[in-house]
């Protein structure tokens, strides 16, 4: 009976080819990798869609995903969004830099910051701490395609999709992230 269950799987690789990926629980597609928190987390950050705007300007959306199916969206989940100022420094006073937005009913989010600059060997990046109901809260970090400091340290492991792609639109950056919890 082993022999005609493994011959009977092998029939129906070809359709799972055909058809697309299999949204398996825990695949590797639908995850979205996770990073160091940092040492400069600090929680009670407010509630804003404006971050900082003392700097290069720099628009973020996307939409939080379940990674059960790799399509619905998780409303009313919060990013927690911290990184340094235009001048390499963590505020670890007040919330300069750091801000906190929800998903809306379909998952869907964005916020407004700078580009952050790099600081001593470390890459541009934007550190996001998401939680939502039901789920595991993911610590992350966003880095940006092309910067010289990717491979300087351990964000040379981020998986691509951690590494955005800046597109310009009315002379401000522009990137999309998506996150699969």
């Amino acid at each position: 009976m082993k022999r005609k269950s493994f011959i009977a799987s092998l029939l129906l690789l070809p359709i799972f080819k055909i058809f697309g990926k299999t949204n398996v629980l825990g695949s590797k597609e639908c995850q979205t990798q996770r990073d160091a928190e940092g040492p400069f987390y600090k929680g009670g950050a407010p509630l804003k869609s404006v971050i900082e705007t003392e700097g290069e300007p720099l628009t973020i959306s996307g939409t939080i995903f379940q990674s059960s199916d790799c399509a619905t969206g998780v409303s009313n989940a919060t990013i927690d969004i911290w990184h340094c100022d235009s001048n390499g420094e963590y505020d670890n006073e007040g919330f300069k830099c750091r801000g906190v937005v929800r998903s809306d009913s379909n998952g869907k989010y964005s916020f407004k910051t700078i580009f952050p600059p790099h600081y001593g060997s470390r890459p541009r990046h934007i550190h996001i701490k998401v939680r939502a109901q039901g789920f595991q809260e993911l610590t992350s970090q966003i880095y940006f395609k092309g910067d010289p400091h990717l491979q300087n340290d351990f964000a040379r492991n981020a998986e691509p999709s951690r590494v955005l792609s800046l597109s310009k639109i009315q002379g401000e950056n522009h990137g999309n992230f998506d996150v699969y919890l």
